[in-house]
């Protein structure tokens, strides 16, 4: 029985975009063709980081945009990109890549649900609020790289709390695909290390960073200067995305500036997280605060990158799932963010939907806190006043 639900949702997850792309006879661009031309060029010896390249390889499969989609990715994230290169069906290489995704978001939920402490027989809710969050539908429609970075941070919290600070370290490798989505997190990583005196989680990271780097190398010995001649161009200002890009939509693109001005007030806001809670630090508890903060202060960012914030939300839905009236405040806000997240990336852009995304997230955790604290004091209240009357 149960080998033939995992077959009926294996076949469902393949069969959709299959379905798809026979209906429309064929599959959109996207993101995906960054990493389907970069794929190629790797493969073939040449520079996946060149603009000239990519725009000349896009334009092959029909790409008509001025700019071409490059990958920002360190060289550190081109091993996984390899497979691609010895495609040669653009659609096949499309449909796999949504099956994995799906597939790998599937088990990421599942594992979260675990992790903070769901009942079994209701891990379909961690399904249900994927799939009520705008992120997700993006992620997959576009065919990025969300649930890959999501698994760096499920597989450090679940290693993590089994006690293989090392492994969880290695894990965060994934994370480095888009460092600057983690900032925050890493300063955290760095006090949490230092004043726990704990540096295995650290060297577990560095050792898998160095390691599938130097697979990097091996493909293209040259990916380091290419990758940094990309980040010094102007291409990487040709975009604006996350809360800076809103600041330099409304005060002049030509600010740069501006892009970084959000890291600011995050950094100010972990120094003020870390002083309170630094004595009652436990990642699975933490971590959801730090992550939803970095991602709405980040420098750079897409509403599809808010995958990584299905940690929060999956902690989230635990919590409702033992109160009802938790659970109808939950659905609604989901429900509630979604339809503002997408409204504003309609009317505004991508950089305005994410931004009002992980503002929501925050928000909601912020009134949970409140919440719980509330709560608290009334039964120590209680408490005090039972003493009093039994006295």
């Amino acid at each position: 029985m149960r080998i033939a639900k995992a077959a009926a949702i294996l076949l469902a997850i393949f069969a959709v975009p299959a379905g798809i792309a026979l209906i429309f006879h064929y599959v959109p661009l996207h993101d995906f063709v960054e990493y389907w031309t970069a794929a190629h060029a790797l493969v073939q010896k040449q520079n996946p980081y060149s603009v000239d390249l990519m725009m000349q390889l896009q334009q092959a499969r029909g790409w008509t945009e001025d700019q071409p989609l490059v990958v920002m990715s360190p060289p550190q994230f081109l091993p996984f990109l390899v497979p691609l290169g010895f495609l040669h069906s653009y659609a096949l290489a499309r449909l796999i890549w949504f099956g994995l995704s799906a597939a790998l978001l599937v088990f990421e939920l599942f594992t979260l649900w675990s992790l903070y402490g769901g009942r079994s027989e209701s891990r379909w809710v961690a399904l249900t609020v994927a799939a009520l969050f705008f992120p997700v539908w993006h992620c997959l429609a576009v065919a990025q790289i969300g649930p890959l970075l999501l698994l760096g941070v499920v597989g450090f919290l679940w290693l993590e709390e089994r006690g293989h600070p090392f492994l969880a370290g290695s894990a965060l490798a994934l994370g480095t695909f888009k460092p600057h989505l983690f900032y925050l997190f890493w300063a955290a990583l760095l006090l949490w290390s230092v004043a726990r005196r704990e540096l295995r989680v650290v060297l577990g990271a560095v050792t898998g960073v160095a390691i599938i780097l130097g697979l990097a190398l091996i493909l293209d010995r040259s990916a380091l200067s290419q990758y940094a001649a990309l980040v010094r161009s102007d291409y990487v200002w040709e975009y604006t995305s996350g809360a800076g890009g809103v600041l330099r939509v409304l005060f002049g693109r030509n600010t740069r500036w501006l892009q970084f001005a959000p890291m600011l007030p995050g950094i100010v806001a972990l120094a003020w997280y870390w002083r309170k809670y630094r004595l009652q630090w436990r990642w699975r508890d933490r971590l959801p605060v730090v992550l939803t903060l970095s991602v709405l202060t980040a420098a750079y960012g897409w509403p599809f990158d808010e995958v990584i914030l299905l940690v929060p939300l999956v902690m989230i839905a635990v919590q409702c799932t033992y109160n009802a009236y938790d659970w109808r405040t939950g659905i609604a806000w989901l429900v509630g963010n979604f339809v503002v997240s997408l409204a504003a990336v309609l009317r505004y852009g991508d950089a305005a939907g994410m931004t009002v995304c992980a503002a929501g997230v925050l928000g909601y955790l912020i009134f949970d806190g409140l919440r719980a604290q509330r709560t608290r004091e009334g039964d120590s209240d209680a408490e005090d006043d039972a003493v009093t009357e039994a006295a």
